[in-house]
């Protein structure tokens, strides 16, 4: 027979965990690369559609990039948006305020 698994509920109803939250390092991905060219336009504040992406780098690969940046911990955001000459929503790739920051200190520290 098996046992039944408990969880611990706060008076709010939310699951608490006993194990300490991972400090936030991202890695940077190798320079003159697609994930390091999605990085740096991402850490000047701008978000990317594949449209704008095949026009700079030539690649359709932007997904693959985005997720290659999400391996190396970076927390890309994905909004779906409507484009005119698109039957169905594009992906508009962002990373929050917070991982910005953060990466623009990273990068400075790379560069020293």
């Amino acid at each position: 027979m098996r046992k039944a698994l408990h969880t611990v509920q706060s008076e709010q109803g939310q699951q608490l965990s006993f194990l300490p939250v991972p400090e936030f390092s991202p890695a940077l991905p190798a320079r003159h690369t697609l994930e390091w060219q999605a990085l740096v336009l991402m850490l000047e504040g701008e978000s990317i559609e594949q449209p704008e992406w095949l026009k700079i780098t030539g690649s359709w690969r932007l997904a693959a990039t985005m997720k290659a940046l999400d391996y190396l911990g970076w927390p890309v955001q994905s909004l779906p948006v409507h484009r005119k000459g698109f039957k169905r929503p594009i992906a508009r790739y962002s990373l929050p305020w917070s991982a910005i920051q953060f990466g623009r200190e990273l990068v400075a520290k790379e560069a020293v």
